[in-house]
């Protein structure tokens, strides 16, 4: 109560699990302060870039399989999107394994002001990748810096997709979520229009909107939303603790 006063929150989910099990969980406040409905530990959140772990174990699981390798390339002619988002890449785009996506060593495309999954929010994922590549060279050879990018992951998204056959909320349903027992998470809408069935309501300040970006395409980097029981689901079966059993062998 104390600390959803001082930030002024108008609701909070929380849950708890001790040894693979779940023990707490309960909401507070307001999941839509407007219609006056109250929280619960069954409303939905967006969850932003905890989306990461998810897309990365769902890369570790085709490695696993023998599909996919850490030194695979991403673009070129030995790459996995091979030419899909121009006909020629300069040799340092060339040079960019899934390995550097995963650790953010790509050599660019990082989250300050400049970030590309928040430029242009019109554009589909296959539009954004061409645009960025086309605009926004690397500014250090891949492996030999680090910077936070979330486009790495978009494209970590992509590969998945490239690899299955399948979009990427599915694959990661299957691959991922089916296997932790989990079946309320999905890809957030943009607007409150587009609201999830018990998805809470979300609210600015200072002028700004959560309802001003293109959340359904940071899909494998920022797009879930789910409840904190379903991340403690995932968190168990990935943990190397033996609780409950991983999904990873590695």
């Amino acid at each position: 109560s104390q600390f959803m006063a001082r930030f002024d929150v108008p609701g909070l989910s929380v849950a708890i699990a001790r040894h693979g099990r779940l023990v707490y969980r309960k909401g507070f406040g307001y999941a839509d302060i407007d219609q006056r409905e109250r929280m619960t530990e069954f409303h939905l959140f967006r969850i932003a870039s905890i989306a990461k772990p998810v897309t990365s174990a769902c890369v570790f699981c085709f490695i696993e399989k023998g599909v996919l390798q850490l030194s695979d390339f991403v673009f070129g002619r030995r790459g996995w999107l091979g030419f899909d988002y121009g006909k020629n890449y300069p040799d340092s785009l060339n040079s960019i394994t899934v390995r550097h996506l995963l650790t953010h060593t790509c050599g660019g495309w990082g989250n300050g002001n400049h970030d590309p999954m928040f430029l242009n929010p019109w554009m589909s994922h296959d539009q954004l990748i061409e645009w960025v590549i086309s605009t926004q060279p690397l500014k250090c050879t891949p492996g030999t810096c680090y910077e936070y990018s979330n486009f790495g992951y978009c494209l970590l998204g992509r590969i998945l997709e490239k690899i299955s056959g399948r979009i990427y909320r599915e694959v990661v349903q299957e691959s991922i979520l089916e296997k932790c027992g989990i079946d309320s998470m999905r890809i957030a809408g943009n607007t409150l229009a587009e609201r999830a069935g018990s998805e809470v309501v979300y609210y600015g300040k200072n002028g700004y909107s959560p309802y001003d970006m293109n959340v359904s395409r940071m899909d494998s980097h920022g797009g879930w939303i789910a409840t904190p029981s379903d991340l403690l689901r995932f968190s168990a079966h990935v943990d190397r603790f033996n609780s409950t059993t991983d999904i990873l062998q590695s």
